[in-house]
């Protein structure tokens, strides 16, 4: 009976193990490594690299600039569907599909065929599986926190600025007449207590969307700082519009005109969010 007691615990364990491994990865994680199946030793990679893996799609985060007033990256959308659990067995019609195994909360595999980077030969080799090792060790402060404020689960802040907003446009002077004009793309930013992220995007594309984190000073309602910018002084229109006046560094004054909105809806989708976006609209009066 003991014996019997024994098998079905370490039965159990085992199960509740592979369990374990099984799981749809979500959220963020760090890549640490690539691995071959030729027998090419691992290789830690230079570039840093995140996955954000969400019931929506998942999404590759490139790093492309860390320093203490500047962490930006920049973002991939990997596959049309989630990253689910598909074990280390081919998958598709031609058995080339990505998997995703050894996965739970805290780590996952990857595994994808490269046919589409003949460049790289030595770090990706064509016409081969590479496998890629994330986890959510040595993850990168700025990233976690801009990730928390993309998802509006950071602490709310008790300043006038908290909350998520969108550019409406530039102002400028065109024949002696002050104009409002549509920026070139959309610019959406979060503030948070101490820090500010911005998103740059091209509508609803996921692909191509840069994220800039920065501090934040906010010396009063009419006065804050954004990184390494100058003082940019703010002048409130109502409670959800301002303008924000700044020099670019070359003595040429920009104004900005800011809404309080949502970010874009694929965005939304990504993050899990649901605030209303507000939508371009030239005001009547300036």
């Amino acid at each position: 009976m003991k014996r019997l007691s024994t098998l079905i615990a370490c039965l159990a364990i085992a199960t509740a193990s592979t369990l374990a491994q099984s799981e749809n990865p979500r959220g963020l994680y760090k890549l640490q490594r690539l691995g071959y199946e030729n027998g090419q030793p691992d290789h830690v990679p230079e570039m840093t690299q995140y996955k954000y893996s969400t019931d929506y799609v998942p999404m590759t985060l490139m790093v492309m600039k860390n320093t203490p007033m500047d962490y930006v990256y920049v973002m991939r959308m990997d596959e049309p569907h989630p990253y689910n659990f598909t074990d280390n067995i081919a998958v598709g019609q031609d058995g080339y599909g990505t998997r995703i195994y050894d996965s739970d909360s805290e780590h996952f595999t990857l595994k994808w065929y490269n046919t589409v980077r003949p460049n790289e030969g030595k770090v990706f080799p064509m016409n081969e599986f590479i496998i890629e090792y994330y986890d959510r060790r040595d993850m990168e402060q700025q990233m976690q926190r801009s990730i928390e404020m993309l998802e509006m689960k950071h602490q709310q802040p008790k300043h006038r600025f908290a909350g998520c907003w969108r550019m409406m446009g530039n102002y400028t002077t065109m024949d002696g007449e002050r104009m409002l004009m549509k920026p070139n793309s959309d610019l959406f930013k979060v503030y948070g207590e101490k820090d500010v992220t911005f998103l740059f995007c091209q509508g609803d594309r996921l692909n191509g969307a840069t994220v800039y984190y920065k501090p934040l000073v906010v010396k009063g309602e009419v006065s804050i700082k954004e990184g390494d910018n100058n003082e940019c002084a703010i002048t409130w229109r109502n409670a959800d519009s301002f303008v924000l006046k700044f020099d670019r560094g070359d003595g040429t004054i920009v104004e900005e005109l800011w809404k309080r909105s949502g970010l874009p809806q694929v965005f939304q989708k990504l993050f899990g969010t649901d605030v209303p976006i507000a939508n371009w609209q030239a005001p009547a009066a300036f």
